[in-house]
């Protein structure tokens, strides 16, 4: 199967389209897959282009699109517009450009608009829900696939069910993200006993407050635990400032953003990962630690986490506070043998169902079969005025529509009567000032 998927998308005429933000310094496990997903069909000549909406004010600054640039991928990139539907007509000028034969927008409701778009010109569509971020449901509601000749893909069974349950879809595709395997693993260590976190350092969604709790209090209860951030984010210099009024900073280091390769490196010297999100989809650095056998101790959240950490067996789950986290660290450090246990098993696991192979081969079946039913014509009208979805309260945050006409009136209207006021009010105070002093 795997041939015949190969063999038919390699010779396509039209490649497959994706398209994703920009970023600085984004180190995220979507646009890491994505990363990993896209130069994988390149290499194996799979017709394909990328397009980028840049969240900043210099598009060359994307990480993802210059990594995809060095690669060789056919990546396109432009600033966010000021409005909405900007961005929307944006990803169909996109499509219109490279005719692509199947679509696979990512995370921001503008791809996916345009999606539900260009579908009503026969282009078929998946959408990927990365996560249980409110977001991602949001949109699933304002532009369901399976109403727009679309599918819809979860990157957990948890995911799945839920999309079914609520009735976004009838028949979703569980497919996880996929991890290397790499030859080397983890070994137990007591002197010191490593525990990392690798991701965003950020307090919304990864609660990072909650991460360096459970670790000073586990370094304060056992001398031997030594801890390692692995990446960057808006919380950063406050995480770091708080280890240092902790006087930790002997045992806690923040190693900053790493590459990819560094950052299995350094992961293969640890022997726990921790993990305290409020959601997740299927986390890549999870997939990551436990493929070299680093044991996981996550926060038992519903969304995903439990179809990799089975407790005891291939990792631990805690519940929200630091103090369980914490008892979870310092039980692993003195229980060798049942480290090798969870070690042994969190890698048979990701080497059985969670592979880069296994998944990359139903990622192939899955645009194979959207090709297939591409009944796409070229150019797909882009609306002079572009009619949009309601406003969901989940989207709020990011809707930048268009005002109405006589808004934006009234807003270039006070714009311009500023300075003129402005003028009449230095006139009149030099009037007054001159009659005063004749």
């Amino acid at each position: 199967m795997q041939k015949a998927s190969l063999d038919y998308l390699r010779s396509l005429a039209h490649p497959i389209a994706f398209s994703h933000y920009g970023a600085k310094h984004d180190i995220g496990g979507v646009t890491t897959w994505l990363e990993r997903f896209v130069i994988r069909l390149h290499k194996d000549s799979i017709p394909i282009v990328v397009y980028l909406q840049h969240f900043g004010a210099d598009p060359e600054d994307s990480w993802l699109f210059q990594s995809l640039s060095q690669a060789g991928v056919p990546v396109e990139i432009e600033p966010r517009a000021r409005y909405l539907e900007d961005d929307v007509s944006g990803v169909l000028r996109f499509l219109n450009r490279h005719q692509p034969q199947a679509f696979f927008p990512q995370c921001l409701a503008s791809m996916h608009y345009g999606a539900k778009q260009a579908a009503k010109s026969g282009l078929p569509w998946a959408m990927t829900i990365h996560s249980d971020d409110p977001v991602y449901w949001a949109i699933a509601e304002a532009t369901p696939p399976g109403s727009n000749i679309g599918v819809m893909v979860g990157v957990s069974d948890f995911i799945c069910q839920k999309a079914v349950d609520q009735r976004l879809t009838q028949s979703p595709q569980s497919i996880p993200y996929g991890v290397p395997i790499p030859p080397h693993q983890a070994s137990f260590s007591d002197t010191p006993f490593r525990v990392a976190f690798s991701g965003r350092v950020v307090e919304e969604q990864k609660r990072i407050s909650l991460v360096l709790a459970a670790m000073a209090q586990a370094c304060r209860q056992d001398s031997r635990i030594q801890c390692w951030i692995l990446g960057q984010g808006a919380a950063l210099t406050a995480a770091q400032n708080w280890v240092e009024q902790q006087g930790l900073c002997d045992q806690i280091q923040f190693l900053g953003r790493l590459s990819p390769g560094d950052v299995q490196n350094h992961l293969a010297q640890c022997q726990a990962l921790l993990l305290m999100s409020d959601y997740e989809g299927l986390p890549v650095a999870l997939l990551e630690a436990m493929a070299i056998g680093v044991v996981p101790i996550a926060r038992a959240i519903p969304s995903g986490i439990p179809e990799l950490v089975h407790d005891r067996e291939t990792g631990f789950l805690v519940d929200h506070t630091p103090e369980s986290a914490a008892a979870a660290i310092v039980h692993l450090a003195n229980h060798p043998d049942l480290w090798l246990k969870c070690s042994g098993a969190a890698r048979a696991l990701v080497v059985d169902q969670y592979s880069e192979d296994v998944c990359y081969q139903r990622w192939l079946n899955i645009i194979a079969e959207l090709c297939h039913r591409s009944t796409v014509t070229y150019p797909i009208p882009i609306p002079r005025k572009m009619v949009l979805p309601s406003i969901y309260p989940d989207l709020l945050e990011g809707d930048r529509r268009r005002p109405p006409l006589l808004k934006r009136l009234l807003i270039r209207s006070k714009h311009h009567a500023r300075p003129q006021l402005s003028r009449v009010k230095r006139f009149i105070l030099a009037l007054q000032a001159a009659l005063k002093h004749p």
